[in-house]
């Protein structure tokens, strides 16, 4: 049932829960792996469309954007989601989208799919620049090595346009 027809919220509001796979690709190059999602909720019929509340728990192994090394990170975000017929939404070529505008997905069937949903989720809410501790420091741009493991025996490389501020001391 990872699929949902929404008209069976109309009298009542419908609650879910599932496990649900998300498609590949589900967070980009950094994301080394991905768990199968957990998603619960409720849908709730509104004047305008639906309502969907709830929260999707997912664990995921990405890759550190300093030193490549893999770390796992779990995630646990809650869901807000406004679902609106097609009809509803805006036609001009250029809008200005508020705040609530934000939260909206629409629809031309009246199905909820929950796979599309949590994979939704966990994508906003994964880090733009996966960093495996605030204290990483990388990889050695010369040498590669990974200076949260190793000291690089690298010279320190000074730029030619900054040395003779390198040797420019005050004198007091």
């Amino acid at each position: 049932m990872s699929r949902i027809d929404l008209t069976t919220a109309d009298p009542e509001p419908l609650e879910f829960s599932e496990r649900v796979a998300a498609p590949d690709g589900t967070g980009g190059d950094d994301v080394v792996s991905l768990s199968a999602a957990t998603i619960v909720g409720r849908v709730e019929r509104t004047a305008r469309g639906f309502f969907v509340n709830g929260w999707v728990e997912a664990a995921v192994t990405l890759r550190c954007v300093r030193c490549l090394e893999e770390f796992a990170l779990h995630l646990h975000e809650s869901i807000t989601v406004e679902l609106l017929p097609v009809t509803l939404a805006p036609r001009e070529e250029e809008t200005q989208l508020g705040r609530a505008d934000l939260d909206a997905r629409f629809y031309l069937e009246p199905v909820l799919d929950l796979a599309e949903l949590a994979a939704e989720q966990i994508e906003l809410s994964l880090p733009m620049k996966p960093v495996c501790s605030p204290s990483c420091r990388g990889l050695c741009p010369r040498c590669g090595a990974n200076l949260n493991v190793d000291v690089c025996d690298c010279p320190a490389e000074v730029d030619p346009r900054w040395e003779g501020l390198v040797r420019w001391r005050p004198t007091n």
